[in-house]
């Protein structure tokens, strides 16, 4: 519901939106959970979700984070990573249904022609981010970037499920796995 909700949203915009914009999107998805909660008379805490969204244009992206999770956003030779925020614990994060979910919002703008996206959810993070968890981890990520760039999007989306469903990523996690490789190629 919330990831359709905001990519059909962020979809409208035909250049980069602003953080006003962003915020009042995200707020109205939020509410949009808070009153199906309602409607079904359960606690918004049971539709608790984070956040990690990206908008690419031509000449400007955006990604849009609350919570755990991370993105890792290209633009030529220059990387930008929009990393998790936890708490006092490392399974301790924020949600798009937490009161103070504003105070965790984080909006990164970037100038520039987007040429790849990775994003992952927390499952994923232990063996995609480095030992600091402050960049891609290149033993993975490199092999599985090469794979895409010669496969069909079918064939990279099953390499890429098979990979995430492997015995050893379960050793190392059993938290869920999702990661979005984006690539953008030139006409």
């Amino acid at each position: 519901m919330v990831a359709h909700d905001l990519a059909n949203r962020l979809a409208t915009f035909t250049t980069a939106p602003d953080e006003k914009q962003l915020v009042a999107l995200v707020g109205s998805v939020r509410e949009t959970v808070l009153l199906q909660a309602q409607a079904q008379d359960i606690s918004p805490g049971d539709f608790a979700c984070t956040v990690l969204a990206a908008w690419l244009g031509e000449t400007a992206s955006v990604i849009v984070h609350i919570g755990d999770g991370a993105a890792a956003l290209s633009l030529g030779a220059e990387q930008h990573l929009s990393l998790p925020e936890n708490g006092e614990y490392a399974n301790q994060t924020w949600f798009l249904t937490s009161d103070d979910w504003q105070e965790h919002l984080h909006i990164s703008p970037f100038s520039g022609r987007a040429t790849r996206l990775v994003m992952m959810t927390d499952g994923v993070q232990p063996f995609a981010l480095n030992r600091r968890g402050d960049a891609l981890f290149s033993p993975f990520i490199d092999p599985v970037l090469r794979y895409i760039q010669q496969s069909s999007e079918a064939e990279g989306s099953e390499a890429l499920c098979a990979t995430l469903d492997d015995p050893r990523t379960w050793a190392i996690t059993g938290d869920d796995k999702t990661l979005l490789v984006a690539l953008r190629h030139e006409a």
